[in-house]
């Protein structure tokens, strides 16, 4: 046998097995995400509880024989590089396959650095949310680097943080409040500056319904169950570990409901019960370890639409509808905190809205349009 071929079959006996801790990087620092296994070989990265920047997608890393699945690489390139040298301080495995969950932006950004590292890395999603990403998604960040992009995102920043210092000045605030402030400037300043690089990648590879990441240990079952929080919703289904990974399908504490299709996601919804799980990892937020915030969702997108669809089929307009509409024991339920209630507002109630009055008229739902959007709702709470 030549020393090169011996050579590669060795080289390849090394990527497929997991290296003595001794010969692994040292635990890197990953932040903003914090890192735990959710059962053997299965590991989460997650912005933690405390975390008050820019809104990072879960992460989740799943070991296979072969190699690891990645599902999902966070909003920006220092976060793919993040995930990079987490997954390197665990094993020596190459990353064989990325999955994107859906096209917002900060579940599909960090794929750049993961594939600098593993090249040969498939690159998985649904044909809508490749289409998501070339469309709605590239509004901010380029197949290629351009300083028009970043120029946009510290401009964003940068009127956050100005909403930050006036907030902070309030003569009324304590020095715990004043604290929350300063790490919430500090952090926002750590998004902008870890954004400079990122570009999009549309994947490799478009899913089709179902597709199986077969292993003896951890098979992985990518399926499209209908639209839902996107119209190309993924979730990946571990079958000997009863997990599910829902990408913003589930959201907690508080739901994401821009561009979505409430009578589907229902549908959705039921499907994922269906599974039985014992766990389920959202696209932000804890574990959960039952059904319960599934049927909380089912029931806060059902009375949404019970109030708004026979509205919508008078001719009442959307303004006219909102009017119409009572959500207090909604709000009273989901913001337990000022800061739930305000989100639960902004971001479930007031998209979620024109949603159920677009389905009701027949009107089309379009990925990033609309009346209501993400930047229209900040700039109104920012009044």
């Amino acid at each position: 046998m030549k020393l090169a071929t011996r050579l590669s079959l060795l080289m390849a006996a090394l990527a497929l097995n997991p290296a003595p801790a001794s010969a692994l990087q040292q635990a890197p620092a990953i932040a903003p995400f914090a890192a735990r296994q959710v059962a053997p070989g299965i590991h989460l990265l997650a912005t933690p509880p405390e975390f008050l920047g820019p809104a990072i997608g879960n992460v989740t890393i799943i070991e296979q024989a072969d190699g690891l699945v990645v599902i999902d690489t966070g909003a920006t390139l220092a976060h793919g590089r993040a995930i990079t040298a987490y997954i390197r301080s665990i094993t020596r495995k190459p990353v064989k396959a990325i999955v994107f969950t859906h096209w917002h932006n900060d579940h599909p950004l960090g794929v750049a650095a993961l594939r600098e590292a593993w090249p040969s890395a498939r690159i998985i999603a649904t044909e809508a949310t490749r289409a998501g990403i070339l469309g709605p998604a590239a509004t901010s960040v380029g197949r290629q680097w351009d300083e028009r992009y970043e120029t946009q995102m510290l401009n964003q920043i940068q009127d956050s943080l100005g909403r930050i210092v006036t907030l902070r000045a309030n003569p009324a605030n304590t020095d715990a409040q004043r604290a929350r402030y300063d790490r919430m400037a500090g952090e926002m300043r750590a998004f902008a500056s870890g954004f400079r690089g990122t570009v999009l990648i549309p994947p490799t590879e478009l899913l089709a319904g179902e597709l199986l990441i077969d292993d003896s240990e951890r098979p992985v079952r990518l399926m499209h169950l209908g639209r839902a929080n996107t119209d190309g919703d993924t979730i990946a289904w571990l079958p000997r570990q009863r997990i599910v990974v829902t990408g913003d399908i589930v959201v907690s504490p508080s739901p994401f409901g821009f561009f979505s299709f409430p009578e589907s996601w229902i549908g959705v919804l039921q499907q994922l019960k269906s599974l039985d799980f014992a766990t389920l990892i959202p696209g932000h937020g804890e574990p959960q370890a039952d059904a319960a915030y599934l049927d909380r969702l089912i029931a806060t997108i059902t009375d949404i639409r019970v109030q708004v669809g026979p509205l919508a089929r008078q001719g009442l307009s959307l303004d006219e509808t909102r009017q119409r509409v009572n959500f207090a024991p909604s709000l009273d339920q989901w913001g337990t905190t000022p800061r739930l209630r305000a989100t639960f507002e902004g971001y479930w109630l007031t998209p979620m809205v024109e949603n159920a009055w677009r389905e009701a008229r027949g009107d089309p739902i379009v990925q990033g349009g609309g009346d209501t959007t993400p930047n229209s709702v900040n700039r109104r709470r920012a009044r």
